[in-house]
């Protein structure tokens, strides 16, 4: 079996979303169209509030999460807007499966997964023959963080203060491998 799905995981604050940004950043580099979705953080002097989940071929965003949104699940302080997340997760990996080169998601974590929509989406990417880039939740290792992890078509990098400059390399690498068959 081919893998063609990329997971990068490390601890908060590791630079997992630079790691799969920049990777991104050399394959377009490299004429390769990308698709699915990120998440940015939101932040108020300073101190972050929230993130953002935005279409990576669109532009489209909404709040994923937010200190003082009302409605929705409770992750650590930020209640998940499951509206926007369904809204824009879904028709934006999607569409990346069908018009993309690859696809990019950031991140499968606990606030994410809540959105069915959302599993679904992550699923038919994973499922596909598209390369897929994601940000994955180090500590999840059960339900379906876990299940995403162990299947037999990814391969799991660990992002560390001695991987962080190489990774977006050997990623790139990785996947214009995938996108070439």
């Amino acid at each position: 079996m081919m893998i063609n799905n990329f997971l990068v995981t490390g601890p908060p604050g590791s630079g997992k979303t630079f790691v799969v940004e920049r990777a991104m950043s050399i394959l377009r580099e490299h004429g390769l169209r990308a698709g699915g979705i990120y998440c940015p953080d939101i932040r108020k002097d300073g101190i972050r509030i929230g993130f953002r989940i935005v279409d990576v071929m669109t532009g489209d965003e909404r709040i994923l999460a937010r200190v003082g949104h009302t409605g929705g699940p409770r992750v650590g302080k930020y209640q998940v807007n499951i509206a926007g997340l369904d809204e824009i997760s879904g028709r934006a990996i999607e569409r990346a499966i069908r018009k993309a080169d690859f696809v990019v998601v950031d991140e499968i974590a606990p606030m994410e997964i809540y959105s069915i929509g959302f599993r679904r989406a992550v699923i038919a990417a994973l499922d596909s023959r598209k390369p897929t880039m994601a940000v994955v939740h180090q500590r999840g290792k059960t339900g379906f963080i876990g299940d995403v992890k162990k299947r037999n078509d990814v391969k799991i990098f660990e992002v560390t203060r001695s991987t962080r400059e190489i990774l977006p390399y050997k990623l790139a690498e990785l996947v214009l491998e995938c996108a070439k068959l």
